[in-house]
């Protein structure tokens, strides 16, 4: 698929509430100048200017990247090979409002994944993807759309692990109600959600051994806190499965993210301002 044909698709503390789930089954700035940065940190920051770097966080995985921008249009950058390697979405922050289509995450372009953001508003978007060194068994991706059946990914096997690759909105994401993710009913895994207006996300399935343990945490509003989730005692990954809430802010760390804290050796997730997130960790 083209680079063109994609962005014709894509335009197509305060008190907290804090609820903790483990999933596998169903459980319920600054505006900043029109730059674009990448980055491979244990926490996103404001981009200054453009820059893309990499770093270790004690765990073998296949690279930690960031991608945000206050330009119109889509913005992406190659963050590394496709072959024996998949990427998801570990953050989304900032405005997703605009006049058009909005969207981050990832896709596969030319053999290479690449980390985007594709937007019309002219406010601070940004994207967080997490990749791991392997494609066994990978699914193709699949999209749902507010208005639709959720959509079936795949049946449940003993080694399969799904996680969103990219949210989009044309209005979607705008009310605290408003939420897309993936599970599963033990039997088959699903992608959907509920939206007040258009928008929708995008999964792909892997075989990955070990499920890790899964959460869901939501932040009060306003309010913002950080929350750990897996203990990593070496090759340990924790990625999206799904994110909910008014996404209209235009600020670089206004949103849901999942980040590894090498200091601690866990992975943490933070949420801000009544949004919610899903994260899930495999070994």
């Amino acid at each position: 698929m083209s680079k063109n044909h994609f962005a014709r698709k894509l335009f197509l503390a305060a008190p907290l509430c804090l609820f903790a789930v483990g999933c596998g089954g169903d459980p319920m700035m600054d505006e900043a100048a029109a730059n674009a940065a990448v980055t491979e940190a244990a926490a996103p920051a404001a981009p200054e200017d453009a820059s893309l770097a990499t770093s270790e966080q004690g765990v073998a995985l296949g690279g930690t990247y960031w991608w945000g921008t206050a330009a119109n249009g889509l913005t992406s950058t190659a963050i590394g090979t496709s072959t024996n390697r998949t990427c998801f979405l570990t953050g989304v922050q900032g405005n997703l409002k605009g006049t058009s289509w909005a969207g981050v995450g990832v896709f596969q372009y030319a053999g290479n994944w690449e980390i985007f953001v594709n937007q019309s508003n002219g406010k601070a978007l940004s994207s967080g993807v997490q990749c791991i060194n392997t494609a066994t068994n990978r699914t193709p991706e699949v999209s749902w759309y507010d208005g639709q059946a959720a959509k079936l990914l795949g049946a449940v096997t003993a080694d399969r692990r799904c996680f969103l690759t990219q949210v989009e909105a044309a209005g979607g994401f705008t009310a605290n109600a408003d939420y897309a993710r993936v599970w599963n009913d033990g039997y088959n895994w699903y992608l959907g959600g509920n939206l007040g207006a258009a928008g929708g996300a995008r999964a792909v399935c892997v075989d990955v051994p070990s499920d890790a343990g899964g959460w869901l945490w939501i932040a009060g509003n306003p309010g913002s806190f950080t929350h750990n989730l897996a203990y990593n005692p070496g090759g340990v990954a924790c990625m999206l499965s799904g994110i909910g809430g008014n996404f209209s802010t235009s600020n670089y760390t206004d949103g849901v993210s999942i980040d590894y804290n090498s200091g601690t050796r866990y992975w943490e997730m933070t949420v801000s301002n009544s949004k919610r997130g899903w994260g899930n960790c495999v070994k």
